[in-house]
């Protein structure tokens, strides 16, 4: 489905331009506040943000509209949009905003919505809103009467407490060190606090936001500078957030990289071995690595893949009854009954759990989970037109994939929330790959930049 406003992971844009330009977040609050009204007479709203300097005027510009159709608002300031989840079905709130651009550097912002579940809005909601926005006009409650805006100043404290309340009563991290990397973001304060809560001798690093430095050489972008801390620090394992912090990747106690495909790997083991994991299946996006799909197999556990997004993930999710799912970025999905969490702070706590479990360290548990060299290249484009009205990239591409007689295979994909075409080259030859990548990513380049 073709959106005019909102992405796959809601909207996005430069901050204070196109999508995110005062007017358009004026109309966008004024159009929830409409199609909320249809739903609940009198709504409360939470939101939160991530460190940005944008956030504190776009949830001004983004309120005004929800306060007069008469729902209240309560800000949570900064918070993770995992915070902003679990507080949102926790807490009755009937729906809930995250201001944040993600992974996206500082000068981007945008605007997540959520439902009352803490899960993303369904695209029947998302596609009246648009509609809402186009129509726009004077949003009022039911007498006419504004709502009110409070700040909530104790909202982290919340989160964390049902944190350790609900999913780690138990957890005890006593003689270990942890370095985390908090990418500047939402987490900045909660991540490295709950750690220390809970035991750990914790080492930090990207935690003092500026405003303009979410991201900046921080985070899981730069998960690979947290090796030669570990290693310094002797410590069990280093995380890296992103910025809304519903990401991690981690680093084991020998300076290595584990990211999404291996946590999968070794989650998906322990709930197995523990008769924990419904259908013996996982699902997992089209990005993740075939070594990963091996090692299931030889685990007897079965591999589903979507299409890259979380949104994917846990439709596939929800049809199948799986319980675990995730993408190779870092974004892990656990399901228990009607509760979802896609959080980077808890997926790192879960991974802990196992290791104690297992009583190995992180590059044993690691370590069966075999990756085939993968090459990544991003190609920016000027549009995106359909990949099959591209018979030349397709046809090349397609070669690419024979030539490798099965072991290996080439994923042609645009980004969702920017102007990307991602190009993908999986096989067993890392050079030959290398080469592969960016002569598919210059034939692209040559069709889709002018």
């Amino acid at each position: 489905m073709t959106r005019k406003y909102f992405g796959t992971d809601g909207i996005r844009d430069v901050a204070g331009q196109g999508l995110l330009a005062e007017d358009c977040v004026r109309r966008l609050g004024r159009a929830i506040g409409r199609v909320i009204s249809a739903r609940t007479p009198v709504a409360r709203v939470l939101i939160g943000r991530d460190t940005r300097a944008s956030g504190p005027q776009i949830l001004e510009q983004l309120s005004e509209g929800i306060l007069a159709a008469g729902h209240s608002v309560q800000d949570g300031e900064i918070l993770s949009t995992p915070a902003v989840q679990t507080l949102c079905r926790t807490e009755g709130f009937d729906l809930a905003v995250v201001i944040s651009a993600s992974h996206n550097p500082a000068h981007d912002n945008g605007i997540k919505l959520f439902g009352a579940d803490g899960r993303k809005l369904s695209d029947d909601l998302e596609t009246r809103i648009e509609a809402a926005i186009d129509a726009d006009g004077t949003a009022r409650g039911p007498s006419g009467k504004p709502g009110r805006l409070e700040t909530d100043p104790t909202a982290e404290d919340r989160y964390l407490a049902w944190l350790r309340r609900s999913a780690f009563p138990d957890l005890d991290l006593r003689g270990l060190t942890l370095v985390v990397d908090a990418a500047h973001g939402a987490a900045y304060r909660a991540a490295p606090r709950f750690l220390a809560e809970l035991g750990a001798r914790v080492v930090s690093r990207g935690t003092s936001p500026t405003g303009h430095n979410i991201n900046d050489g921080a985070g899981v972008f730069a998960v690979e500078g947290l090796g030669p801390i570990v290693v310094a620090e002797g410590a069990a394992m280093g995380l890296a957030l992103d910025g809304d912090a519903d990401r991690v990747l981690l680093v084991d106690e020998l300076g290595a990289v584990v990211d999404g495909d291996h946590m999968l790997g070794f989650l998906a083991r322990d709930l197995h071995r523990r008769g924990a994991l419904p259908g013996n299946r996982l699902v997992t996006t089209v990005m993740a690595n075939l070594g990963l799909k091996v090692f299931l197999q030889e685990q007897g556990i079965g591999c589903e893949m979507v299409a890259v997004g979380d949104r994917h993930v846990s439709a596939r999710m929800a049809e199948t009854g799986a319980v675990l799912g995730g993408e190779q970025s870092g974004h892990i999905i656990f399901r228990s009954g009607e509760t979802w969490t896609g959080d980077g702070l808890f997926t790192a706590l879960r991974v802990l759990e196992v290791r104690k479990r297992e009583g190995r360290p992180l590059s044993e548990m690691a370590k069966p989970i075999v990756k085939y060299p993968q090459v990544l290249v991003n190609v920016k484009v000027a549009t995106k037109p359909k990949l099959e009205s591209l018979p030349e990239l397709v046809g090349e591409a397609a070669k690419v994939e024979s030539s490798m007689a099965g072991r290996g295979r080439v994923l042609l994909r645009y980004s969702g929330t920017e102007p990307l075409l991602r190009v993908m080259v999986e096989g067993p030859d890392a050079r030959q790959i290398r080469v592969q990548a960016d002569q598919l990513a210059a034939l692209a380049e040559r069709l889709l930049s002018a």
